[in-house]
């Protein structure tokens, strides 16, 4: 769900789908709803997402991927204390995941849930427009770098674990490292930052 609108209602979804089926979010409840049915509860009384179709389309498959591959628990995804590779490459099956959602998923999981894997070197960074922007004004990158070239100088700095990094330089560019007028006063990286020390170019 996290494409083209903002974070913050992405990740209110499952909450909101909760609430349209009665408190119910259970895989007992979401898996013999079909395709029609997911589209109209997020039709209505307002639209979750601007592209209806196409993410109640993802959600249906979702949850027959989590049906039909682990047995209607998500949480086979990562058990058994698994490489990181093999919990990205298992987000990367399912429908509308690419590597940066993948990555990010994993990512939660092991930062916040404390899941534990057997490595963490295959979480990347999310190199969105915010992480890109920071980088670069860090001075980490040269100017204008591409989300790889990103990606693979988190790698370079930290290789154990590269998507640690994620969610500190994506509150950075949020809050403090806005694209026009920063806020490098009051961020914490003021004193160790090209940008702040000399100003936009």
């Amino acid at each position: 769900m996290d494409r083209q609108i903002r974070a913050e209602k992405a990740w209110l979804i499952p909450q909101e789908m909760r609430e349209r089926l009665n408190g119910d979010f259970s895989i007992g409840k979401l898996a013999p709803l079909r395709v029609e049915k997911i589209t109209r509860l997020m039709s209505k009384p307002y639209p979750l997402h601007r592209y209806l179709d196409i993410m109640s389309g993802v959600f249906f498959s979702g949850v027959r991927r989590i049906v039909q591959q682990y047995g209607g628990d998500a949480s086979r995804i990562w058990e058994g204390t698994p490489s990181s590779a093999e919990v990205v490459y298992r987000f990367l099956e399912f429908d509308g995941a690419g590597p940066k959602i993948a990555s990010m998923a994993a990512n939660i999981l092991a930062r916040e849930f404390k899941v534990p894997f057997s490595d963490y070197y295959s979480i990347n960074i999310s190199a969105d427009v915010h992480v890109i922007r920071v980088f670069e004004r860090l001075g980490l990158t040269g100017p204008n770098p591409s989300p790889a070239q990103v990606i693979f100088k988190a790698r370079a700095l930290y290789p154990e674990f590269p998507g640690l990094m994620d969610l500190p330089c994506w509150e950075i560019g949020r809050q403090y490292c806005r694209p026009s007028d920063p806020n490098c006063g009051e961020c914490i990286m003021n004193r160790h930052c090209k940008t702040a020390q000399f100003g936009l170019e």
